[in-house]
Formats: structure tokens, sequence, C-alpha cells
């Protein structure tokens, strides 16, 4: 049986990691992260998946807070999309957890660590291969430790390409299992998979894609990833757009101008060399519209036009400019 259901969409994450019942999954997860020196062994979820508060559409905050035996505090998060200010966010949650451990009159002895735990379906730090990385307060030129009570752990999932041969800690296996999840038949997993709290979270998956109640909520969240997915492309696509216009216009005036000095015409392929083709050309007609101190033609009109009529219209108006 295909699973059909993505665990990365925070619905479903949050209604099989966050149910009080399934504790176990959560605990193997924690573990597999941050590798405690003393295993957790029982956590209490703070704010664990209530059906009332999805029946009423109040559950906003999607994450999972938990203590473990130890009282320390751990935050777990599942991010399709990395929110704008995901680093300060981090720590504003971080901090927030931090300071509600104590009531007026309460001993700064009392504070336990907190940790944050972020699995990321996005790359937040492109340059740094490992796909697991993990902050705390430390001194950078001596190895310091100031405090062990900050814990952050990024797990970048993009990063993750190991195939079930290459599991090597249950980390691995977990972070195999958000990436193919979807895609897996529950009847032919990989060896490497057959670990007791994974199977638990594909049988509770199971469970949920057979609900015709819970299928609906996780299609609604699923969609309203994908609808703001959408608008940060076409978002993206037009600032690229304007910025790809507004660069090559900046580019050619400043070859212009340099041009002065060593000589229009090499000005001007400098400029025409720091764009696309037809940006070079649709900026180099503004250009030379202004010099000529002639309306410019829209940008927009320009687009409509094929590549060698603009190829056309910028040799014109070159040459117009330099009376050739």
């Amino acid at each position: 049986m295909i699973l059909g259901i993505d665990p990365k969409v925070d619905y479903a994450f949050k209604r099989v990691f966050g149910d009080e019942r399934n504790a176990e999954i959560l605990i193997h997860l924690i573990n597999a992260v941050i590798k405690p020196e003393v295993p957790i062994t029982d956590v209490e979820i703070l704010n664990p998946f209530s059906e009332r508060d999805f029946a009423e559409d109040k559950l906003t905050v999607l994450d999972i807070k938990a203590r473990d035996q130890l009282g320390r505090l751990v935050n777990v998060e599942m991010q399709i999309l990395l929110p704008r200010h995901f680093r300060s966010r981090i720590l504003y949650y971080w901090a927030g957890l931090y300071r509600q451990q104590l009531c007026e009159g309460d001993s700064y002895a009392t504070l336990r660590p907190v940790i944050s735990i972020c699995l990321l379906n996005q790359t937040l730090f492109p340059t740094v291969d490992e796909y697991h990385l993990a902050f705390s307060l430390v001194n950078a030129e001596h190895s310091i430790c100031f405090s062990e009570q900050i814990q952050v752990h990024l797990l970048e999932l993009p990063k993750f390409r190991r195939t079930p041969d290459e599991l090597a800690d249950p980390l691995d296996k977990w972070l195999y299992f958000f990436k193919h999840a979807e895609r897996m038949d529950s009847d032919q997993l990989p060896d490497a998979l057959q670990e007791p709290a994974i199977q638990r979270a594909i049988k509770e998956y199971e469970m949920l894609t057979q609900d015709e109640v819970e299928r609906e909520r996780y299609e609604a969240r699923l969609k309203a990833v994908r609808d703001q997915m959408s608008l940060l492309e076409d978002a993206t696509e037009q600032g690229l757009e304007q910025g790809i216009e507004q660069g090559l216009e900046q580019g050619i005036e400043q070859g212009i101008e340099q041009g002065i000095e060593q000589g229009l015409e090499q000005g001007l392929q400098q400029g025409r060399a720091m764009g696309l083709e037809m940006g070079e050309f649709i900026g180099q007609i503004h250009i030379c519209q202004r010099r000529l101190k002639r309306p410019l033609t829209p940008t927009d009109e320009l687009k409509a036009l094929s590549l060698d009529a603009l190829r056309q219209r910028a040799e014109e108006l070159e040459a117009e400019l330099f009376g050739s």
C-alpha cells in the first residue's frame, strides 16, 4: 500500500508526533536527533494534538512542545516553507519557552535546558554540506561553552541524499522516512526502516489516509501550503524580472558613463554583457531613448516584440545616437 501522505505537511506531522498516544514515536525521534548521554525515556507533550481545536479551527501553531523526564523542554517543528526571519523566529520561540519556566520568586537554578529541533524542507545554510547542524552558545575563538541551556538542531532535508543501504543510525532512518514516506509502499519497506517506532508512525499514517475527515483536513492543509508556495514563486519571478530590468539599465548606464573615458562603444558593449540577451536590448533601447531625449517605450511593450525586432530597434537607435 502506497502511503500517499507527506509527513512534512505540518498537520500530518503534528497529528502523529503530537498525539499523546504516540509519545514513544516522539521520544525515538528526539533521541535520534540530540543523541543525549542519558536517553529520554518519557515525555509530557505540553500542547498535544486536539480534535476539538481543529474542529473549531483554532490551532494555528503546529509545533510540538514537550518536557522530558529530566525537565528539559523540547520544541519540535516541521517547516515545508521557511518563513521570513526564520532564525530570529527560532530564537524568539526558544526564549519564550526558557522564560516561561520561572514564576515570580523562583530561583534561576531551577531553569532547565530548552532544545529546538527544526526539520526543514528547504536549505537555510547552502554553503555547508552537512544536513544536521547543531548550534549552541560557544566562544568561537576558544571553544568555551557559555551555557548548555540552549540547543538548536536544524535538519535540512534537501541535503539528505542517502540510500536505504547507507542509513547508518536512527536519525538517518527518520530523515529518509520524512523525505520518501509519501511514495513508500508499506508492504515493501527497506530493511533499514524495520524500526518499531518508524513502523508505528507508518501505521498511524495509514489510518489517517483511511479516515475521511482526517484526509480532508490533511488535503486542506496541503492545499494551503501549495497556494503559499505558488505565491512565493510568483513573487520571486516578478522580483527577478524587475531586478534584471533595473540591473540591466543601471549596468548599461554605468557602461555608458565609463565609455565617456574609454570609448562609448566599448562602454555599451560592457553594459550589454551584463544581462540576458532580451533584457540587454531593452536596456539599450531605453538608454538610447534617454540620450536622444525621447519618451521611453514601456517595458511591457518591448517584451512583446521578438528578439530580432528588439535587436533591430536597438541597432537603429544606436546608429542614430552615434551618427553612423
